[in-house]
């Protein structure tokens, strides 16, 4: 029988956790400062840890941007299905949803994927949409629940729910939410525009 050496999951533990700050804080900076700007050096200082430390875990940058987007959705989907799971009505969860995503400035994803886009694979692209897509899925579930539930009426979840993350993206237009009144009330007139729509009543 094979002795395990001692402290091994300890070390596998500190090791989850490293790398996971360096994914954290590479999506932080990625999203603020585009993916040109951002060096595997910069991100190894932010992370408080050495550049071979950051290659240890992310063999190049275009690993380390795809790892660290994924996990953000992963995150981020996390979250709003928190939000979502509450026991307050719809409108009231997508408008926690809105606000929360507000005060979250970055820049735009998709213009941020299309700087990248050069340095990245195929199975990089498929990896980072595929992990956008469970945000949708999550939507579309609460959709589909609301609908059950005669709180809203809709042919399609999914198209709902992409069409309320297109709603969000509202967020780096800084002028327009202060002239608006601030994260609140954008977050309020977002909604209210999303539930009721244009049409006359």
């Amino acid at each position: 029988m094979t002795k395990r050496t001692p402290g091994r999951p300890k070390v596998k533990a500190e090791m989850n956790i490293t790398r996971e700050r360096i994914s954290t804080t590479a999506a932080h900076l990625f999203l603020t400062y585009g993916y040109e700007s951002v060096s595997m050096q910069q991100v190894a200082e932010a992370s408080n840890v050495t550049k071979a430390s950051v290659y240890y875990y992310f063999k190049d940058k275009a690993t380390l941007f795809t790892k660290a987007v994924s996990s953000m959705f992963q995150r981020i989907t996390t979250r709003v299905e928190e939000l979502l799971q509450s026991s307050k009505g719809l409108k009231e969860r997508l408008y926690e949803v809105v606000l929360e995503h507000l005060k979250r400035p970055h820049v735009d994803f998709e213009t941020l994927l299309q700087e990248a886009s050069s340095s990245l694979s195929e199975d990089h692209i498929s990896e980072i949409r595929k992990s956008e897509q469970y945000i949708h899925q999550a939507l579309e579930g609460i959709f589909k629940q609301a609908v059950e539930n005669g709180e809203i009426v809709t042919t399609s979840p999914l198209l709902l729910a992409h069409a309320f993350s297109n709603v969000t993206m509202i967020r780096n237009k800084t002028e327009l939410i202060t002239e608006l009144g601030g994260y609140e009330k954008t977050a309020q007139a977002l909604v209210e525009l999303f539930w009721i729509g244009i049409g006359p009543k």
